[in-house]
């Protein structure tokens, strides 16, 4: 009998995972999508660069930033060592986190969304950027995103003279060289996604002199007095605020944090514009990211939008933001799904390669079936804000069709998707993130702050937030039912998805889906279900999230059709035709499965190939021969 050797804690076996590959490269689900939303010659100005952003993402100097970001968390100092106030309190961030913001800063993540050089495609290809960055940036992905909705903004009430202090904010926001990152504050203790119980009073006074017509960024008419309650990205430039005027009804109003004055030698300096620190939140989740609770005390402030119409005004700024919080989720959940997939082939169990473990295996193809639809409903969601803003190419697959023919339509179907594709990706997303921890067994669940590289529960405590932040699952789907039965949007929705549904070339899938949507919009009829309306309501997480189900099962089989790819047919099939890729307690499980009941050819018929698809979908090849067998060969069973 050989000598055992006993492992010390330097010695005996340690595994070695095999390093990240380029998420540009190797994301084959990634790398669709763009080839389906971007022409070829935007394709191949894009791919290099977008090639170069990923290797930095995946490189030693981010992976440093990150594990500052994460172990040098941001605090506040308001006094001197004497006891004076400051003139501003002072928020001291790490350095990796100013430098994670000014990597992705420069690198366009806000400003190509709002440059010209990508014409009507330029927020998809905001969005291409932004799911490489999103895993790597240790939630600077947030002030990320509200700073590209304050661009938004801002950009649709740009019909003022250049005086105005509305272009130079514009020129900042946008600016890849010095940018200002922007915030919007809106959350109090009275509530949080009901803002019209707002505490926050806005008086109008003008300065008795101010520079020029309009006064600089910092010289608005109107003076803000109240306390925000959950105010993330503290340490930004400016920020979007409610507040009411003296008709009791909400306006919104956009304030530098900083304002200048003359001290009382005659110097001119920076002192806080009346906004004062009063903690910092603790938070299960995002860390780096500075999250406060602020007390308001004249903020010197421009009204934005039509006095009295604030949540009608800041709304196009929320439609941005929900896209970069699905598309953050997206990205999070790959490097996920890849850490966990190189563990599995790193790891044996039984002596067994564990990549293709029968039961691990499906595990992991589930995951990618989940993922490729959702990144699916979230691209085309994307797309749509990009052509409702710069108008649609004449080229677009035929779905596109209704939508490019009428404004109102497409903005109809935008709101509806674009509430529908955040609470549905950023819940479904947070719930996988579990899945790649267990994955990995007892490994998985530690946190090392100091090694983000393969660090999944990093990922899955940032991403946490999208589920909260900017609606919860139920809030969104609230909003969704309501947007739907209002008027007769139901039937003008209707109208595109049965387009869509009719460009299905494969009968079983049309069938399916034709059905399901007869399903699916008779519970949305408020006129013919009991109760009505409060009814509708009550099922409204269920029906937003099989509204996504649906929309995103018409975009695989499109898709799938489009060049008859094998992998993409495969996941198109047993997303509409088994029902996959929606958590089964969050929607009509006799909807999605309306398969099983209208088909002569049941789908288990096909489990016998089931595992080498499954090999496919996850690996990108044929199940090798000798894999894994799942349980001991020669052990009695």
């Amino acid at each position: 009998m050989p000598s055992l050797t006993p492992s010390t804690a330097d010695e005996g076996y340690f595994l070695t995972l095999p390093p990240l590959g380029n998420p540009a490269e190797t994301d084959a689900v990634y790398q669709r999508m763009l080839e389906w939303h971007l022409p070829p010659h935007i394709l191949s100005t894009v791919k290099p660069r977008l090639s170069q952003f990923a290797a930095e993402a995946i490189s030693d100097q981010v992976n440093a930033w990150i594990g500052n970001a994460e172990t040098q968390q941001p605090y506040v100092k308001s006094r001197n060592v004497w006891g004076a106030r400051y003139d501003r309190d002072r928020l001291v961030t790490s350095e990796g986190w100013k430098k994670l913001g000014k990597w992705g800063l420069s690198n366009g993540i806000v400003a190509i969304g709002y440059e010209d050089t990508f014409g009507q495609h330029r927020r998809i290809v905001q969005h291409a950027f932004n799911y490489i960055y999103s895993a790597a940036s240790a939630a600077y992905s947030c002030p990320v995103s509200m700073t590209s909705g304050a661009c938004r903004l801002v950009r649709h009430h740009l019909e003022v003279p250049q005086d105005h202090p509305f272009h130079y904010l514009y020129s900042r926001l946008t600016s890849r060289d010095e940018p200002w990152i922007s915030a919007q504050w809106m959350t109090e203790r009275v509530g949080g996604s009901d803002v019209r119980n707002s505490e926050t009073v806005a008086v109008y006074s003008p300065l008795p002199s101010k520079t020029g017509q309009f006064g600089r960024i910092d010289e608005g008419d109107y003076l803000l007095s109240g306390f925000k309650f959950f105010s993330s990205a503290t340490d930004c430039n400016v920020a979007f605020i409610l507040a009411k005027t003296e008709s009791g009804e909400l306006s919104l109003f956009v304030a530098p944090t900083l304002k200048r004055i003359v001290d009382d030698n005659g110097k001119e300096k920076e002192v806080t514009n009346g906004i004062h620190i009063h903690r910092l939140k603790n938070k299960f989740g995002t860390k780096e990211l500075p999250t406060a609770e602020l007390e308001l005390r004249d903020v010197r402030a421009h009204i934005i939008g039509p006095k009295d119409r604030g949540i009608a005004t800041v709304a196009l700024l929320l439609n941005v933001t929900r896209t970069h919080n699905f598309i953050t989720a997206l990205s999070c959940l790959r490097r996920a799904m890849e850490i966990a997939k190189g563990f599995a082939r790193a790891r044996t169990t039984i002596d067994q390669p564990l990549w293709t473990f029968p039961m691990h295996l499906r595990t992991l193809a589930q995951m990618e079936v989940k993922h490729r639809g959702w990144m699916h409903l979230a691209f085309f969601t994307t797309s749509l804000l990009s052509y409702a803003d710069h108008g649609f190419p004449s080229d677009l697959p035929s779905h596109y069709k209704p939508l490019a023919e009428s404004t109102e339509l497409a903005t109809l179907v935008l709101r509806a998707l674009t509430s529908t594709s955040k609470a549905v990706i950023c819940k479904s997303a947070t719930l996988a993130f579990q899945e790649c921890q267990e994955a990995m067994g007892g490994v998985g669940y530690i946190d090392e702050p100091e090694e983000p590289e393969f660090n999944v529960s990093r990922l899955w405590r940032d991403t946490s937030s999208n589920a909260v932040w900017e609606g919860t699952s139920n809030v969104l789907a609230s909003e969704t039912v309501r947007h739907l039965t209002r008027g007769g949007n139901l039937k003008a929705f209707g109208r595109w998805i049965q387009h869509s549904i009719v460009q299905v070339r494969n009968p079983a899938s049309q069938e399916t889906l034709r059905k399901a949507w007869e399903a699916l919009s008779a519970k949305l009829d408020t006129t013919t279900v009991a109760v009505g309306l409060p009814s509708v309501l009550a099922n409204g997480r269920q029906i937003m999230f099989t509204l996504a189900w649906l929309v995103s099962g018409i975009l695989l089989a499109l898709d799938a059709q489009r060049d008859g790819n094998v992998v993409a047919n495969e996941v198109a099939g047993r997303w509409v035709l088994e029902g996959e890729g929606i958590p089964q307690e969050f929607c009509f499980a006799d909807i999605i499965h309306l398969y099983w009941k209208i088909s002569s050819n049941p789908v288990q018929a096909r489990e016998i190939e089931r595992r080498n698809w499954d090999c496919r979908i996850v690996w990108g090849v044929d199940l090798p021969r000798g894999a894994s067998a799942g349980y001991r060969v020669q052990a009695k069973i």
